[in-house]
């Protein structure tokens, strides 16, 4: 059964966040809830991913037996760059939710720690354009996924040089290291 009424969420406006107005919530009745972030306004920007769509949280939410849940999808849209290559890359991020609150002395649910948890977890450490992505040459710079430079056969890509720590006279002269 849904509810047909006015649904217990804020007015949606652009980069406004859900909150779910609990006195408003009939138990045991699922009804629609939406919500729309703001990247900078939630504080979850990063260095190589740039949002290019308001985050939004679309689903179903119902009260029982002093817990609410909140199921659905966030989505947003972001251009990330590639770790290794530096290219640039549009995607679709689409996350399935099931959140379950504890209800005790609350009047009103805020997902926005949770969404902005989910987000910053999902956030790979390194963001590859593919997975077998070669990267740059480190000499010249040229992207290796796109062929090969002649920095090899020059003697550039050579074995990495292990630099040591050079020990003070000090050191070598009690023997520590």
């Amino acid at each position: 059964m849904r509810h047909s009424a006015v649904y217990p969420w804020n007015q949606m406006e652009s980069g406004s966040n859900m909150k779910l107005i609990l006195s408003e919530f009939e138990e045991g009745v699922s009804i629609p809830v939406q919500g729309s972030y703001d990247a900078k306004t939630i504080e979850v920007e990063f260095p190589d991913m740039l949002y290019t769509a308001p985050i939004l949280l679309n689903g179903e939410a119902e009260k029982n037996g002093g817990m609410l849940r909140l199921q659905g999808t966030l989505r947003t849209a972001v251009q990330r760059i590639c770790g290794k290559c530096l290219k640039e890359k549009n995607e679709d991020l689409s996350f399935d939710v099931d959140w379950i609150f504890d209800l005790s002395g609350l009047d009103a649910i805020e997902p926005l720690e949770n969404v902005r948890e989910l987000l910053i977890v999902e956030h790979p450490l390194v963001h590859l354009c593919k997975e077998d992505c070669r990267g740059l040459c480190p000499h010249c710079g040229i992207d290796l996924n796109e062929g090969a430079c002649n920095c090899k056969e020059n003697g550039y890509h050579a074995s990495p040089v292990i630099i040591k720590k050079e020990k003070s006279k000090k050191e070598r002269h009690h023997g520590t290291s």
